[in-house]
């Protein structure tokens, strides 16, 4: 190559902007990545020389390397890309929201509305037009997300789902025993419904181009959702920390970008350690619930105290609800993705929890007030709150890490979402 030729790959000119660069590299990759979807797969020769000309370009010193060699071959110094390789200082990208929420109340309120009207049909086509503005609003390295599904596979896992529901609410009216065999049937039902449902997310969901995946056998779903479950009832609720923890880290292990998995170190006790704080705040709760109670009910406290404790009564049940909602939102969120790797990438969340809480208690009380229309102004407000404090520490270069990710699937093929066209969830 001579040394307009790296530019020329690029489509820049030799007083390009590093910037300039950068945004010209990302849309040769989309470019290529639409051929991938397409019968028309890239030239992996061409790919090579993106990369290579990329990595040279991208960094000061091996481009006036390249400028200065003016020969037909790549400096020796940069004979490989010299992009940041694992191993190399790693780099934070942040996650970045932009939606808005009067933007996004013009599609809520549409989808309300059709789906009232069709008697609930539409709220397939509700979920992807909302699933697609709320992933393409979703930035990492200034590109978006992206949502590919098909309405008519999703009504379909919704039928699944309701025929289900309705098989079972007739087994409970035919006897006890045909209840239980019901039940039976669905628990051996639930482990494929589960992995069906997750594949169908994963491989419908894609950054710059590059699919999501999801794969785990039978047994190993079958282990976490049916015998783990059981763990629940069987300790009378302690076990539940144990159970979320297994679901957790089943989704992660079993979830790839491209062909790079993705892996959970999340620990028991940390999960217990987070669960117990709402334990200790049930009891509190129960304490002030039921001695104000029955200060209200036998007459212990002065009539002009009545209304207090009616107050009281009534506000303590909901201030636990949101209070404990909030600290688990927050903490498990925080837990799970900052336990949460994609190769040599690792993920971290620091939401801060009383500043979740504020956030979640103005939402709360903006949907009271307005009768629901503050809903979609709540989504977006805390879409914004936790991209904000998610991000990815890149051990290299993500645009290389992409670009390879792209070479691999290229070369053993992309899997279509019409292998897994069922979603039961909502």
């Amino acid at each position: 190559m001579n040394s307009g030729n790296y530019y020329q790959v690029l489509g820049v000119s030799p007083s390009a902007s590093l910037e300039k660069i950068k945004a010209a590299y990302r849309q040769r990759l989309d470019s290529l990545r639409q051929q991938i979807h397409s019968e028309n797969h890239p030239d992996g020769a061409f790919l090579g020389d993106l990369r290579l000309a990329y990595a040279t370009l991208s960094d000061p010193a091996a481009r006036a390397a390249y400028d200065a060699s003016n020969t037909t071959h790549v400096p020796p110094a940069i004979s490989v890309p010299p992009a940041k390789a694992e191993g190399d200082a790693p780099g934070r990208e942040g996650f970045r929201f932009t939606g808005q929420g009067a933007e996004y109340f013009r599609i809520w309120i549409v989808n309300f509305f059709l789906s009232l009207l069709t008697l609930g049909i539409y709220s397939a086509w509700a979920k992807v037009r909302r699933e697609q503005y709320f992933h393409r609003n979703l930035l990492l390295d200034g590109s978006g997300f992206d949502y590919h599904a098909e309405p008519k596979a999703i009504l379909k896992g919704r039928i699944v789902a309701f025929l289900l529901l309705m098989g079972i609410s007739a087994a409970s009216r035919l006897g006890e025993g045909v209840h239980l065999l019901a039940l039976a049937a669905f628990s051996v039902a639930l482990p494929w419904l589960v992995i069906r449902t997750f594949r169908f997310r994963a491989i419908n969901t894609s950054y710059r181009g590059l699919r999501f995946g999801f794969e785990a056998s039978y047994g190993e779903a079958f282990k976490v959702f049916v015998g783990y479950g059981l763990l629940i009832p069987l300790s009378l609720g302690l076990a539940f920390p144990l159970y979320y923890r297994q679901v957790r880290k089943f989704l992660i292990d079993h979830l790839r970008f491209g062909t790079t998995r993705f892996s959970s170190e999340l620990g028991i006790g940390t999960i217990y350690r987070i669960f117990l704080m709402p334990g200790v705040m049930a009891i509190a709760t129960a304490v002030v619930f039921f001695g104000a109670f029955s200060l209200l009910k036998y007459g212990g406290a002065h009539s002009s105290s009545k209304m207090l404790l009616g107050i009281l009564v009534a506000l303590t049940p909901m201030v636990f609800f949101v209070v404990t909602l909030a600290y688990l939102a927050a903490s498990t969120a925080n837990a799970v993705w900052s336990s949460t790797s994609l190769g040599p990438h690792r993920f971290s969340c620091k939401m801060p929890v009383g500043a979740y809480l504020k956030l979640s208690l103005v939402n709360w009380l903006g949907i009271l007030f307005t009768l629901g229309l503050f809903i979609p102004w709540a989504r977006i407000r805390m879409a914004h709150f936790r991209a904000a404090h998610l991000s990815l520490t890149v051990n290299g270069s993500l645009e290389d890490f992409v670009a390879a990710e792209l070479s691999k699937t290229s070369a053993i093929g992309d899997e279509t979402a019409e292998m897994f066209d069922l979603d039961i969830a909502l």
